[in-house]
């Protein structure tokens, strides 16, 4: 009997190690496999992010190009210094108006950005100013400066160089958050803010933990520039939207809001948020059925809000100087 037992034992040790075999040889595919992937995504990330193909950089010459067939004045450049860091503002429009719409960018981005805006006929009796934001574009392009007042600092240096005017700041994401900050800073040249899918609320910011880890100098060599900066801002957001708590009770900059029922990026919910928290007649909101992006999609609905920001300080509207 001990043998029988013996040669029934054998056919189940053979079968396990096949199947320890075969179990082996298909992990060895798919780790090759994987391993092959993995060098694929690799070097496309080292493509992305040594080519500067998403730099997000702007192209003067080219929306140039396109404002002479529209029959307007080319766009000039200008840059402001502070301390060691340096900004990059495209003017447009008029640079004798005493109002002034200022556009900022959300993350990543760049001054193009706001093309459809600065390239409208409407707009040109007014003097335009769109910056890189600071870590963006010619803006000291890939150094992050991750902080709302930092921003602000560098933003309000280059409203200097225009003085006597009243600025209308339009932000879309990232660049509300700014908008935002501008406005508690400095309410007496902020005549109004519209923003186009703000983070306001710092509840609502997420993600804080995966965005630290993608920071991990490692990361740095695979993630093209202009995205290392956008995660790099965004992990202090939270932050600073919490030091703007204290101030909402005082705002006194008019304020429009625009925000997509369809939005992913930003809550819906930030229309509750500043609904809750700014005082009533410094808000008005204007709820829409798109997403994140209706900066360009619905271009004629935020120039329309545009407008109606622009008609508080139509009354007084004059002409000054040439700036120096």
């Amino acid at each position: 009997m001990e043998p029988r037992n013996q040669e029934r034992r054998r056919p189940n040790s053979n079968m396990f190690a096949l199947a320890l075999l075969q179990y082996s040889l298909m992990l060895r595919r798919i780790l090759r496999f994987s391993g092959f992937f993995f060098m694929v995504i690799l070097g496309l990330l080292l493509l992305v992010s040594w080519t500067g193909i998403l730099d997000f950089k702007g192209n003067l010459d080219k929306v140039n190009r396109e404002r002479k067939s529209l029959g307007l004045a080319p766009l000039q450049s200008r840059t402001v210094q502070v301390g060691d860091r340096t900004l990059y503002t495209v003017v447009g429009g008029d640079t004798t108006s005493r109002m002034a719409l200022l556009f900022l960018h959300g993350s990543p981005g760049a001054w193009n950005a706001s093309e459809p805006y600065l390239n409208d006929t409407s707009l040109q009796r007014y003097l335009l100013l769109a910056p890189d934001r600071p870590g963006f574009g010619e803006s000291d392009f890939g150094e992050a400066l991750p902080s709302l007042a930092g921003q602000s600092l560098m933003v309000r240096a280059m409203m200097d160089r225009w003085p006597g005017r009243r600025f209308v700041v339009i932000g879309h994401s990232y660049g509300c958050s700014l908008a935002q900050q501008l406005a508690f800073d400095d309410p007496d040249r902020v005549a109004a803010v519209v923003h186009v899918a703000p983070p306001l609320d710092p509840d609502l910011e997420v993600g804080i933990g995966w965005r630290k880890f993608l920071d991990f100098p490692l990361f740095h060599l695979v993630t093209p520039p202009a995205f290392r900066v956008c995660n790099q801002e965004l992990i202090t957001l939270k932050e600073d939207l919490e030091l703007l708590l204290p101030q909402w009770s005082t705002l006194r900059v008019p304020t429009y809001l625009i925000q997509g029922a369809a939005d992913k990026l930003v809550f819906p919910e930030e229309m509750d948020f500043f609904q809750k928290m700014a005082p009533e007649p410094m808000q008005k909101v204007y709820p829409h059925p798109g997403d994140h992006f209706i900066y360009w999609t619905d271009v004629p609905f935020v120039r329309k809000v545009i407008g109606e920001a622009l008609e508080v300080e139509e009354s007084t509207k004059s002409q000054i100087p040439n700036s120096k």
